[in-house]
């Protein structure tokens, strides 16, 4: 039997026309080029150095490589990231 939240959710997201991120909370990346990052939806930063930043997210975890990373702003739902992003991938 599915679970009442799913159905609930499946409803919001195919009847009221509800963008799936909001109603998941699903991870949201908009890469600017190979240099700006935003993530929103993110839980917590696991890992931060120059050349790597590791986020949890509600899904799992999410790892961005590059070269001098640098977090410009953080709030309790989004980031930006700068410097010279090479790879995402999630774990």
């Amino acid at each position: 039997m599915e679970k009442i939240s799913n159905i609930v959710s499946r409803y919001m997201t195919e009847s009221l026309k509800m963008p799936k991120d909001l109603v998941y909370g699903d991870v949201l990346i908009q890469v600017s080029g190979r240099h700006e990052v935003y993530v929103e939806n993110y839980k917590n930063i696991i890992e931060y150095t120059e050349n790597s930043i590791r986020l949890q997210t509600k899904s799992g975890k999410l790892s961005i490589s590059g070269k001098q990373l640098h977090i410009e702003y953080y709030t309790g739902e989004e980031m930006k990231i700068t410097g010279y992003l090479s790879e995402f991938k999630y774990e």
